[in-house]
């Protein structure tokens, strides 16, 4: 039995290492062989060094390897999903199309990435200090003069170990990478609106003393889609998050049903209010301001004990 299993690794390894192709539902596109591709970081990694424990000592100096395991899976936990990078070195990033960006896979530790011209892919580790490695790296082949952070970023993706720093500002997190001095190299953004899934009930509307009668917003951010219910009609709509502003989103394209009630003052408020919302504040527990571009409130919400139906 050991055999067969030793086999069948051996087997998976050859297979892992011969190609690194992501598997991913949101940018399916975006993934590249080594066909279509060059290796970027060509060093073997260097096994890990060997502790060893001094005799009669064992009990003192051998780490807490419970406690290790948990501090990566923190580390993986919060390194999950897609980064925009805004800053490499003293370049300040901020353009209307192809922005760079990471997206780490911790379930597979792979991850796929541009750098604002070519698109990589390949694995990465990481360990108790905080620090990350990618290996096994491909990137399409494409020359883009222009973007003169492109080879910054591809020397931040390699086999080096880089430390990560993680803040948070507001409603937004950031990841630096931090170079030997301890200052950011790169710094990464993601807003954290994922508190917006699901059901809102409307508390107020700006412009109205109160509401005449009970509507209600579902959000899912995951398909950046919105339906909600005026107090009159059904309301669909598309969301857009701008990585340019804090906390940014936008609702546009919204499409009604076309009832005739008596409450069509309150309906006209809330699309209205919808259409010249800029961003969005977790004001507290369970309740989200909707603003415009200018700060003014448009709406607040509070989160729904109930389940949307059309």
């Amino acid at each position: 039995m050991k055999i067969i299993n030793l086999i069948t690794t051996l087997t998976l390894m050859a297979t892992i290492s011969s190609c690194s192709v992501l598997n991913s539902n949101k940018k399916k596109d975006n993934t590249i062989s080594g066909g279509e591709a060059t290796r970027v970081e060509t060093t073997t990694p260097q096994p890990g060094k060997q502790e060893t424990t001094p005799a009669g000592n064992q009990a003192q100096t051998t780490p807490d390897k419970t406690a290790q395991a948990k501090t990566i899976s923190d580390f993986d936990s919060r390194i999950g999903g897609e980064w925009t990078i805004i800053q490499v070195g003293k370049i300040s990033i901020d353009r209307d199309e192809n922005m760079p960006y990471v997206i780490f896979e911790p379930s597979k530790h792979q991850f796929y990435a541009s750098n604002g011209c070519n698109t990589l892919n390949g694995s990465y580790t990481v360990d108790s200090l905080q620090q990350i490695s990618f290996h096994n790296v491909l990137s399409t082949l494409r020359a883009c003069p222009d973007v003169e952070y492109e080879n910054a970023i591809n020397a931040l993706i390699s086999e080096n170990p880089v430390r990560i720093k993680f803040s948070e500002i507001g409603s937004e997190s950031f990841i630096d990478f931090l170079n030997k001095e301890g200052q950011s190299a790169m710094r990464m953004r993601r807003g954290n609106l994922e508190y917006l899934n699901g059901q809102w009930d409307v508390e107020s509307i700006s412009g109205l003393k109160k509401l005449d009668t009970p509507a209600s917003i579902f959000f899912d951010i995951t398909e950046l889609k919105l339906h909600g219910n005026t107090g009159c009609n059904i309301v669909n709509g598309d969301i857009y998050l701008d990585h340019r502003r804090p906390n940014s989103v936008d609702f546009s394209n919204m499409m009604t049903t076309r009832m005739a009630c008596p409450y069509e003052t309150q309906q006209t408020a809330m699309l209205v209010a919808l259409e010249e919302c800029a961003s969005a504040i977790n004001d507290g527990v369970d309740k989200v301001i909707l603003l415009n571009s200018e700060g003014k409130i448009l709406m607040t919400l509070k989160k729904a004990d109930h389940v949307y139906e059309d």
